[in-house]
């Protein structure tokens, strides 16, 4: 791609400068030790008919500069726009995203890329940042931001919005015991990643040279997905996790070192007082995946009973008092042994969007793909982004991209099979038999 980028202005350049508060320092000291490992996630946005002109996305982009502190990679003022490209016949919006992984992007920046000339007389937006910048649900800001959703329906960090890009107070929820049980749950949960025997850190298991990336989607309505959740009395995020865990137990190449699976799920801890920070304020959480067991549904009640409470815990303010204490220095420490592929082998991240119709710079998003990166060692890395009623699957991996594509496919089929399968107690899936679940393909 070309571009000519305009001159600079003297705006801050992103970086963040003084004490870095956690998980902020963590993952510039983790980027530091894998400096071949890329930090970038984002959104491919597309729109109806050929992309806006640079004053126009120029325009558009003013609000996220400002919200970041920060122009694009390429030092253009506001421009944002960093390149522009025709698509190839046969070019699709998935191959737009796998090749955004490819780029590369400056630490603490982001950028902007327009692609013309896609299927059906659309076109797209790349919009890219380091991960040191900002996380999930600071995307989702820059998204509210960038499309002006705000109000009812909108999840910004100036609207009231939904979990995970919401600052969701923690409630004992009728148990007052909670509030003493929670925060010594939280300890245990965040203590025990980093206390386990040392089995081999990700800097050993991610030596050598960058591994190529490959990025496949699914695409499906999000109504699917909710009403899976409401006849088995769990949550969007527990469907979500339950069809990675069906999709995974033909895959025994991606699994850990071990025959396991354990994802890390980055729970969103925004408290009242930082609803509207986009920088990273989120904890990992470790989910034990169940990929033994043959059965749908009994799977879905095994994630639901692995994560009940656990989010809530996390959110306790207690537990955001300890990690903004948690001194800069030891940040990198604790990332390095959250994100060891002996420890989690899956980073499972789930963004919520707008559910209002989008617009940028006068063109209608039609669609929204997710942009996840994969940490040192990991063969696999998920992020579902829900946005206008649609849910889409974002898939990066080591794989190659027929592999990642079949996985997708997998994943979308793993939901239909949930569609089908009546709901099982979880004391019913703690005792759960051997049955296989109907192989799935269609994507």
């Amino acid at each position: 791609m070309t571009g000519k980028p305009e001159k600079p202005t003297g705006r801050p350049t992103g970086k963040p400068t003084g004490k870095l508060p956690f998980p902020d320092a963590a993952l510039v000291a983790y980027g530091k030790a894998h400096p071949d490992t890329g930090l970038t996630i984002g959104v491919v946005l597309e729109l109806e008919g050929p992309p806006p002109d640079r004053r126009q996305l120029a325009a558009s982009l003013r609000p996220v500069a400002e919200s970041l502190g920060t122009g694009p990679s390429d030092d253009g003022p506001w421009s944002g726009a960093d390149g522009y490209a025709e698509a190839g016949p046969e070019r699709g919006l998935s191959d737009v995203a796998h090749e955004a992984l490819a780029r590369p992007l400056e630490p603490h920046r982001w950028s902007c890329s327009m692609v013309a000339g896609l299927p059906g007389d659309t076109s797209a937006l790349v919009w890219r940042a380091d991960h040191r910048l900002l996380d999930g649900a600071g995307v989702v800001g820059v998204l509210a931001a960038w499309t002006g959703a705000h109000g009812p329906g909108a999840h910004g960090p100036d609207a009231a919005t939904a979990s995970p890009a919401r600052a969701e107070p923690w409630r004992a929820r009728g148990a007052p015991h909670r509030a003493v049980t929670d925060p010594l749950r939280a300890a245990w949960l965040c203590g025990t990643p980093l206390l386990e025997r040392h089995r081999g850190s990700a800097a050993e298991a991610g030596s050598g040279p960058p591994a190529t990336l490959s990025y496949a989607c699914a695409e499906t309505d999000l109504g699917l997905l909710r009403g899976i959740a409401r006849r088995h009395g769990t949550t969007v995020n527990d469907v979500y996790l339950a069809a990675l865990s069906g999709a995974l137990r033909t895959r025994p190449e991606l699994h850990g070192p071990d025959g396991q699976m354990r994802a890390l799920v980055p729970v969103n801890v925004r408290g009242p007082g930082d609803a509207a920070v986009l920088r990273n304020r989120h904890i990992p959480l470790r989910i034990p995946l169940p990929v033994a067991e043959p059965d749908a549904g009994r799977r879905l009640a095994l994630v639901a009973a692995r994560t009940a409470g656990r989010a809530r815990a996390l959110r306790h303010p207690l537990v955001r008092a300890v990690f903004r204490s948690v001194p800069a220095a030891a940040g990198g420490w604790c990332f390095e042994r959250y994100f060891d592929p002996a420890r989690a082998t899956l980073l499972a991240s789930n963004v919520r969007g707008p559910s209002s119709p989008l617009v940028v710079a006068g063109r209608r998003v039609r669609r929204v793909l997710p942009l996840n990166f994969l940490p040192a060692g990991h063969h696999l890395s998920a992020v579902l982004a829900t946005a206008q009623d649609q849910a889409v699957a974002g898939f990066t991996t080591t794989e190659p991209r027929r592999a990642a594509e079949s996985f997708a496919a997998a994943w979308l089929g793993e939901l239909r099979v949930l569609a089908t399968a009546g709901p099982r107690g979880r004391g019913e899936a703690a005792e759960a038999g051997a049955t296989v679940s109907p192989a799935a393909s269609a994507r």
